[in-house]
């Protein structure tokens, strides 16, 4: 082989070598939580940055980042000055689209690079276990009659993935929400802790705050937002498509990128949140919090979320609460 040859050879392997070498962080990785410490998508982060340190699925270091404050405007303004660099991460929920479409901040998932959508924590609507109602459509019956006959308790700001769980199937239902009684609280734990109370009659909240109750025999759950019958506590409680009612609602925790990162940065990150939905330690997060793994990579999460707004849409503008144009 002349030397000409050879260097042509060594040049195709470097090449070679080089095609096959794909992206990894190259300094510490943020990742930003929209909410303070303590709250699901705080929990959310932390496992996931936990998950990765203990499998190694990183070659740098990596933090949480807390800022919260203005509808999760805060967080997204600054993820959104990050455009083009891979090494910054939001944790994210439907409150990205919700807040888009009432109003609230300009940013939404288009204005980032959607990576995964994790986990699925499902939406109950519950009343205390000695209530005359027995079932959603009992629910759905008495509203349609008086629409405020009975207090629902909202265990989010209204707008939120809360009130939309009551909203869909009450508009089903051919319910005039407008006329309804709503009474907000900041969590579920509140919304659970005032049902107890006697202070409200229903209330729409966390299936994980809610089952412990219902194992009790304090609670009963009407219906769930979930798909399909849930498993544990909550296994007697109808979907509302079993009472033939629209109600699905996927109250998920994602994670987006900052926007115009490159295609091999996006299947790095992929990969890395496939690895860990996957691993034991998920699962057991996940099933501890009653919780459905639902992950989706970065192409279906981008979908996922260009659906979900076009659902949530109509139904936030029926209720007054989407932006005028």
């Amino acid at each position: 082989m002349t030397l000409r040859n050879i260097a042509l050879a060594a040049g195709l392997l470097v090449a070679g070598l080089a095609g096959a070498q794909t992206w990894t962080p190259q300094r510490n990785v943020e990742v930003i939580v929209p909410a303070t410490a303590g709250g699901s998508l705080d929990t959310t982060g932390r496992t996931i940055t936990r998950i990765w340190g203990d499998l190694k699925l990183l070659p740098v270091s990596s933090n949480i980042s807390n800022r919260a404050g203005g509808g999760h405007a805060v967080a997204y303004n600054y993820l959104a000055q990050r455009a083009g660099d891979p090494h910054y991460l939001g944790v994210t929920s439907m409150t990205l689209l919700a807040n888009h479409v009432n109003g609230n901040i300009p940013l939404t998932y288009t204005d980032f690079t959607p990576l995964a959508v994790l986990l699925t924590e499902y939406i109950a609507i519950a009343v205390q276990a000695d209530s005359p109602l027995k079932s959603g459509k009992d629910l759905i019956d008495a509203l349609r009659k008086a629409p405020n006959s009975l207090s629902l308790a909202l265990s989010s700001a209204p707008g939120g993935t809360h009130h939309m769980s009551f909203a869909m199937p009450l508009l089903a239902g051919v319910v005039d929400v407008g006329k309804t009684k709503l009474v907000v609280f900041n969590s579920s734990a509140e919304a659970v802790t005032a049902l107890l109370g006697g202070h409200v009659d229903v209330i729409s909240a966390g299936t994980v705050q809610v089952a412990p109750f219902v194992a009790s025999g304090k609670l009963r759950v009407l219906a769930v937002s979930a798909p399909r019958r849930m498993t544990g506590p909550l296994a007697a409680a109808p979907t509302w498509p079993e009472l033939g009612l629209k109600g699905v609602m996927e109250n998920w925790r994602g994670v987006i990128g900052a926007k115009n990162i490159t295609a091999e940065q996006i299947r790095f990150w992929d990969n890395t949140f496939q690895r860990i939905t996957s691993s034991e330690a998920f699962r057991d997060y996940a099933q501890k919090n009653q919780w459905e793994i639902t992950y989706r990579g970065a192409d279906e999460s981008r979908r996922f979320m260009a659906e979900q707004y076009d659902e949530l849409k109509p139904v936030m503008t029926e209720l007054g609460l989407a932006r005028k144009p």
